[in-house]
C-alpha cells in the first residue's frame, strides 16, 4: 500500500497516450505498440484479480474454520477509527475494551503531545491487510536469520536508549495512489496488530515447523497465481509478504536512520547507537563517505522517473529519505545507481518505511554481494549465466565471439537494474513478482535466457557488434508480451535451479576472487606508468600516485646527476611498469560503462522530453484558447456562407419553376395553334371540295 498526501497531482492531458497505467513514460517509439497491448492489460488484469480475490476468499474461509473466534480480524473487515482513536468495529466486546482502555490511551496521548511538538514524528509505516497474513507469515520464514544490525539494535532498545516509536499507519484503499508525507500532521490510529488472537496461534505454528502442513495445499495454486501476475491492488502488499518485511522490520531504526543529521536529544540517541554498532573508526569513514553519496543521490533524484505524477515534491523528498537512511544502514554499498529506480518503484506501492525494509531485503540478502565496491556477486554471475548460454545457445555464442561482443555487455545491465528501464514496465513487474516469491536470483537467469532464445534468431543476422548490441536493447525493450516472456522463462527453463546456480557460482567464484586480489597487489606496486591508459588507470584506482609523480619532479629538478637520476627511473619503470593486460581490460570494461551510461543518458533524455511536452501542452493553453476563438469565429463564417448560398439556390428554383411554367403555357398554346391550323386546312379542303362539284 502507498501513503497518502495533501496535494495531488494535476491531471495530465496526454496521459492515456504518452503514460502507462502505472504512470510510467511509453517511449515514442513503442507508443503504437503499447496501445495495441493496453487493451490486453486491461483484460489480464481484471482475470488475475478475480482469481486472486476467489483465492483469498478461499483462504479467509480456512482461517475461519481455523479460528472462528477471530474471523473479524482475518476477514480483513477492519472498521474505521473513531473520533477517540479507537476502532468500531461490529463486535460489541471490542468495543467495550476500547471504552475500558480509552482513559489510558488518552493519557498516552497526552504525554506524547508534547513530545510530537519537539520531535518530529514518522507516521509511515502500515501493516499489509490481515487477509494476507498466513502468505506473509510462511514467507517471514525464509528471512535469514543472521540480522546482526537488528541484534544491535534490539541491544540499543533493550538497554534503554531512546528510539522513537514509529506509529503504524491504518491501511486504506484510497492510500494506494499516493505517497505519505512526513511533513504531515494528519493523526494516524494504530492498526490492531497481526499478532494477536487467532494469528498469534498460527505464527506460534510456524515457529514450531507447522507451516509446511499449513501452506502446502495453497503452495502450488499461489505459485500459479504468482506467474500470472498481481494484482495492481495487491502487488505492493504482496511483494511486502514475500520479502518478509514484517520480519525484518526493527521498531525504531527507520527512524533512527534519518535523525542522524539532527541535533539535540536525536543526535545523543544516534551517538549512543553508534557507539553500539559500529566503532569510532567506522564512523570517521562513514562521514567522509556520505558526502560522496548525499551529491550523487541529489543529482539522481530529478533523473527517476521524471513527469510521473506521484514524483512531485514530496515523492522527491521521501525518496530522498529513503536513499539516504539505506546508505547509512549499510555504508559497505551505501548509494549507487539504480538504487533510486528500484526505492522509487517501492514508495508508488507501499509506505515509505515499508519501502525501507523492502529495499533492504532486496539489496542485503536478494543481491547481497552486488551492489558493494567488489561487485564480486555480480560478476559470478555473469560468468554463471554465459556458462549456461553457451550450453543452450550455441550458435548465438559463436556468432557473437566472432563479432567480439561479450554476453556480460548486455546481460550485466540487465542484472544491475534488475531489468528496470530495460523491459516494457508490465513485462518488469511480472518478472519482479516472480523473484520476490521465489527470494532468489533464479529469475534473473530465466529472463535473461528466454530473451536469448526469442531474439537469438535476429541477432545471428547482424554484421558487427554495435548493431547487435543495439539490436538486443531495442528488441528487448519492446517486449510488451510479459505473458509469453514469463511463461518461457518459468517453463521453458525449470532447469535452471537454485541449486545448479550455487555450483556453478562456487565454480567461479575463487577465479574472480583471485583476479581481483592479484589486481589489488598490481596497484599497490605501481609508481609510474606511461601513456594514457596507464596514467587514467592510476588515477582511477590510486589518487596517491600523484603525488609520487609530484615529489619525482623535484628530484628532477634537484638532481645534479641526471644520468644517475635516469637510470634509477629505468630501473623503476622495469620494476613497476603495468600489466598492459589488465589495462585493456579495465579500459574494457570502463568502456562497457561509459556505453551503458550512454544509453542511460537517452533513455533519461526521452523521458525528459515526454514530460517537457506535456508541460508545453498544459502551459500554451492560452494559445490553444485563440486558436479555439479562431476556429469558431470561421465555423460562423462558412455557416453564414452557406445560408446565403442556401437563398441563392432557393432564387434561382424559384426562377426555375417560372421558366419552366412558362413553358408550359408556350406550349399549350402551340398545340392550340396547331389545332386552329389543322381545322382551317380541313374546312379549305372542304370547301375546295364542294368547288370542285359545282
Amino acid at each position: 500500500m502507498r501513503a497518502r498526501t495533501k496535494s495531488t497531482p494535476p491531471p495530465l492531458t496526454t496521459f492515456e497516450l504518452k503514460r502507462d497505467a502505472y504512470g510510467f513514460a511509453v517511449r515514442p517509439q513503442h507508443l503504437q505498440r503499447y496501445r495495441e497491448y493496453a487493451n490486453i492489460y486491461k483484460e489480464e488484469e481484471e482475470e488475475r484479480s478475480d482469481r486472486w480475490k476467489s483465492f483469498l476468499d478461499r483462504q479467509a474461509e480456512f482461517a475461519r474454520q481455523l479460528h472462528p473466534d477471530n474471523s473479524l480480524v482475518l476477514e480483513g473487515k477492519i472498521a474505521p477509527p473513531s473520533k477517540e482513536g479507537g476502532l468500531i468495529g461490529e463486535d460489541c466486546n471490542h468495543n467495550e475494551v476500547n471504552k475500558i482502555n480509552s482513559k489510558e490511551e488518552n493519557g498516552v496521548q497526552r504525554e506524547t503531545a508534547a513530545k510530537e511538538a519537539r520531535v518530529h514524528k514518522i507516521q509511515i509505516w502500515a501493516q499489509i491487510r490481515p487477509s494476507l497474513g498466513y502468505i506473509e507469515q510462511t514467507m517471514s520464514l525464509r528471512v535469514k536469520k543472521k540480522k546482526d544490525f537488528s541484534d544491535n539494535v534490539l541491544d540499543v532498545v533493550g538497554n534503554g536508549t531512546h528510539l522513537q516509536s514509529i506509529e503504524e499507519a491504518e491501511p486504506t484503499e484510497e492510500s494506494d495512489d499516493e505517497f505519505y508525507d512526513v511533513e504531515k500532521n494528519d493523526t494516524v490510529q494504530d492498526l490492531p496488530s497481526s499478532d494477536g488472537g487467532g494469528n498469534a496461534e498460527f505464527n506460534s505454528s510456524l515457529a514450531n515447523g507447522a507451516s509446511e502442513d499449513v501452506f502446502n495445499p495453497w503452495k502450488e495454486e499461489v505459485e500459479n497465481l504468482v506467474r500470472g501476475g498481481l494484482p495492481m491492488a495487491f502487488r505492493g502488499e504482496l511483494w511486502q509478504a514475500f520479502v518478509g518485511v514484517r520480519a525484518r522490520r526493527v521498531e525504531g531504526y527507520y527512524e533512527c536512520m534519518l535523525a542522524q543529521e539532527g541535533n539535540g536529544e536525536d543526535i545523543r540517541n544516534i551517538d549512543a547507537f553508534a557507539s553500539d554498532v559500529t566503532n569510532d573508526e567506522t564512523k570517521a569513514c562513514n562521514g567522509v563517505a556520505s558526502e560522496k553519496w548525499k551529491g550523487q543521490i541529489e543529482k539522481d533524484l530529478p533523473r527517476t522517473f521524471p513527469g510521473h505524477p506521484a514524483l512531485d515534491e514530496d515523492g522527491r523528498n521521501a525518496l530522498r529519505r529513503l536513499l539516504t537512511a539505506y546508505a547509512r544502514h549499510n555504508p559497505s554499498v551505501g548509494y549507487c545507481q539504480a538504487m533510486n529506480f528500484f526505492a522509487a518503484l517501492f514508495l508508488l506501492l507501499m509506505p515509505e518505511e515499508n519501502a525501507f525494509w523492502t529495499l533492504t531485503g532486496i539489496i542485503d540478502d536478494y543481491f547481497d554481494g552486488y551492489f558493494s565496491e567488489e561487485m564480486i556477486e555480480c560478476q559470478v554471475d555473469q560468468l554463471v549465466l554465459e556458462d549456461l548460454v553457451r550450453e543452450r545457445f550455441q550458435k548465438l555464442v559463436n556468432h557473437l565471439d566472432y563479432l567480439g561482443v561479450q554476453i556480460a555487455w548486455v546481460a550485466g545491465p540487465w542484472f544491475l537494474s534488475i531489468f528496470m528501464n530495460m523491459l516494457p514496465w508490465e513485462s518488469v513487474l511480472r518478472v519482479w513478482d516472480v523473484l520476490l516469491y521465489d527470494g532468489n536470483r533464479v529469475m534473473l537467469f530465466r529472463t535473461a535466457l528466454a530473451l536469448m532464445e526469442l531474439y537469438g534468431p535476429a541477432i545471428v543476422t547482424t554484421k558487427d557488434a554495435g548493431d547487435a548490441v543495439t539490436l538486443l536493447q531495442s528488441l528487448t525493450s519492446s517486449t510488451f508480451d510479459s505473458s509469453q516472456l514469463v511463461l518461457t522463462a518459468c517453463m521453458g527453463y525449470q532447469a535452471v535451479n537454485e541449486t545448479k546456480l550455487q555450483e556453478l557460482r562456487n565454480k567461479h567464484r575463487p577465479s574472480v576472487i583471485a583476479a581481483m586480489e592479484e589486481r589489488a597487489r598490481g596497484l599497490r606496486v605501481w609508481k609510474d606508468s606511461k601513456g594514457l591508459a596507464s596514467k587514467l588507470y592510476s588515477f582511477k584506482h590510486d589518487p596517491q600516485l600523484l603525488v609520487s609523480k609530484a615529489n619525482l619532479k623535484e628530484q628532477l629538478s634537484d638532481s645534479e646527476n641526471i644520468d644517475e637520476m635516469l637510470c634509477s627511473l629505468k630501473g623503476d619503470c622495469e620494476l613497476d611498469l603495468p600489466d598492459l593486460n589488465e589495462q585493456v581490460m579495465w579500459l574494457k570494461v570502463e568502456l562497457c560503462k561509459l556505453l551503458e551510461e550512454k544509453r542511460s543518458a537517452v533513455v533519461r533524455a526521452e523521458e525528459l522530453e515526454t514530460a517537457l511536452m506535456e508541460m508545453v501542452k498544459q502551459d500554451n493553453r492560452r494559445q490553444l484558447s485563440a486558436k479555439v476563438e479562431r476556429l469558431e469565429q470561421e465555423v460562423s463564417e462558412l455557416h453564414r456562407a452557406l445560408a446565403d448560398k442556401n437563398e441563392q439556390e432557393r432564387a434561382v428554383l424559384q426562377v426555375l419553376m417560372r421558366v419552366e411554367q412558362e413553358q408550359k403555357v408556350t406550349e399549350d398554346a402551340r398545340r392550340v395553334a396547331e389545332q386552329d391550323a389543322a381545322a382551317q386546312k380541313c374546312a379549305t379542303h372542304a370547301v375546295q371540295l364542294y368547288a370542285g362539284k359545282i
